[in-house]
């Protein structure tokens, strides 16, 4: 297997097409979505930051796009085909990336029970629907295990669910040792505390005892639309990084939350560096701001 794998981690890109919404949409949850997008005239998802941030990804060697969910904001086709036309084109294809769907990718039910998600980024997650989850991927010297949390939820609602079946089969698969550096794609964070009724993951403490009894090296999450670095108990006394990433096509004018990935560089002992790129609005670049993320110690896996 190859002895490096540079990666990157991107989420809640929340695609925006505003001329999708039309008038029917006002009796049904994309309201809210659509309220959101008029009313946050300072801060905006920007369609150019995508081309210009898989461009760059490119650039600079990455062979691995890692997203947890959120790729479109109020899933209209015509995002999810946007969003699939934007990786066809910047020359990632579909083996170099991993998706696991989050909440606004199941904004309505027939995003994800009639199959618009998957007949357009299907390829990309590597899934032809939720029955297929937990997904499995060798990439280099890591093993990718995606998990969907996501379903459609009431006006107001956000949080997600793994539910008891692909928890089981989650248990299988990790009790199952594969000799690489494992990371859990997922968007709604298993941390103590991320786990509210209307925004969070609503099983987590399910998932913790499974990663406490069986562990991982790593896990990658979305959905707080910000950088955050916590940790979770796993076998023996180890700790597991759980690493989230602010929204990766953001134009804020608050720097700790504009448009952004996280990179992670991967060799035959596991995690061996990991660092932020943020959009700078002057010169239109991808800069790395101080603060480089190294781990204690592998997991134990």
């Amino acid at each position: 297997m190859p002895d490096t794998l540079l990666a990157a981690h991107l989420t809640d890109i929340h695609y925006p097409v505003p001329s999708c919404f039309q008038l029917r949409d006002l009796m049904s949850k994309r309201i809210t979505g659509a309220v959101n997008l008029l009313v946050s005239s300072r801060r905006s998802f920007r369609p150019h930051l995508l081309k210009s941030l898989l461009s760059h990804l490119r650039d600079i060697g990455v062979s691995h796009l890692m997203i947890t969910g959120d790729l479109v904001n109020l899933a209209y086709p015509e995002e999810y085909l946007r969003v699939r036309t934007h990786f066809e084109e910047s020359g990632f294809e579909p083996h170099q990336v991993s998706v696991v769907p989050g909440n606004h990718d199941a904004y309505l039910p027939d995003a994800i029970e009639h199959e618009i998600f998957w007949e357009n980024l299907g390829p990309f997650a590597w899934a032809a629907g939720p029955q297929d989850y937990p997904v499995v991927r060798t990439v280099g010297p890591i093993e990718i295990i995606g998990l969907s949390t996501a379903l459609p939820t009431a006006l107001g609602m956000a949080y997600g669910e793994l539910g008891e079946g692909q928890l089981q089969r989650l248990e299988a698969i990790l009790k199952k040792k594969s000799g690489r550096t494992r990371v859990i794609l997922i968007h709604h964070a298993p941390c103590p505390g991320a786990e509210s009724w209307h925004d969070g993951l609503v099983d987590g403490a399910h998932l913790r005892r499974l990663l406490w009894k069986h562990g991982v090296d790593l896990i990658l999450h979305g959905h707080e639309h910000r950088d955050v670095e916590r940790r979770i108990d796993g076998p023996g006394g180890s700790q597991i990084p759980v690493i989230g990433t602010g929204c990766a096509i953001l134009d804020d004018p608050r720097p700790a939350l504009r448009a952004r990935a996280r990179l992670f560089r991967f060799g035959e002992t596991g995690l061996e560096r990991s660092w932020v790129i943020v959009h700078d609005p002057a010169s239109g670049h991808w800069k790395s701001p101080s603060g480089v993320f190294i781990p204690d110690s592998p997991a134990g896996v």
